[in-house]
């Protein structure tokens, strides 16, 4: 079964109006070749929209870092999905370890929030991963995690994004082979959750310091689909880097 591919930068809590120039930058090269990877930048709130509206015929879709699960109400500061999706965006990242941390998210909460975003037909970009190396943990800690989602799940709109925690923003990464075995690891729990078609169908991106030296051996393993990009997709140029590494 073939899989889509995705490289999506997650700007967290950077990038205003001006960062439209490293957008365009993006744009431009995205212009001059054909890929086969679907490429995806989720901004801050305060952006998204203007970034949505500017570049609504590019090749880039545009996605929130998070949504609420309700689809309005008394949520001082919160931004529904049916918001999300009336201004244009296509994805929301939900289950960020920084959220579930930050913000103390739980997963009836996260699991919410995944429905919600479906209700409004936005692509949900999942992400899961343990807060340390310890492999005899991991296996039970994702098993976990993957059970927020709804019983029944579309491989079209959900994308799961595997990060380790001890690895996010600190130039760590697994091993070529621990990366391509917990990917696998992961599609089991997948198939074995659902079924195997689902297993064998959903897109599973790796996250975790990925940057344009280390991008295409981890994105040219068998198990890995695509990249949620960090640091690495404020730079324009490395972010095309990561993007021509898997196409």
């Amino acid at each position: 079964m073939k899989r889509n591919k995705y490289i999506i930068g997650n700007w967290k809590m950077n990038g205003d109006k001006s960062s439209i120039k490293v957008v365009n930058t993006i744009n431009k090269s995205l212009q001059r070749k054909r890929y086969n990877s679907k490429i995806v930048i989720c901004p801050p709130f305060t952006v998204l929209d203007f970034y949505s509206r500017s570049l609504k015929r590019s090749k880039i879709s545009f996605g929130s870092q998070d949504c609420h699960h309700e689809e309005s109400g008394a949520y001082t500061g919160c931004v529904s999905s049916k918001m999300i999706k009336d201004i244009g965006a296509k994805y929301s990242i939900i289950g960020h370890s920084e959220r579930r941390q930050y913000q103390n998210e739980s997963i009836s909460e996260i699991s919410n929030k995944i429905i919600s975003a479906l209700k409004e037909n936005l692509k949900v970009i999942f992400c899961i991963g343990e807060q340390d190396s310890e492999i005899k943990v991991r296996t039970k800690i994702l098993r976990k995690q993957i059970n927020s989602l709804p019983a029944k799940i579309d491989t079209n709109k959900i994308i799961l994004a595997y990060e380790p925690v001890w690895a996010i923003g600190t130039g760590k990464t697994p091993s070529l082979g621990d990366i391509n075995s917990i990917h696998q690891n992961i599609r089991k729990i997948i198939s074995k959750k659902f079924n195997p078609k689902i297993g064998k169908g959903i897109s599973i991106l790796y996250g975790g310091s990925v940057n344009p030296k280390n991008a295409s051996d981890i994105l040219n393993l068998d198990n890995v689909d695509g990249a949620l990009v960090g640091g690495a997709s404020l730079k324009a140029r490395d972010f095309c880097k990561i993007i021509d590494s898997y196409n």
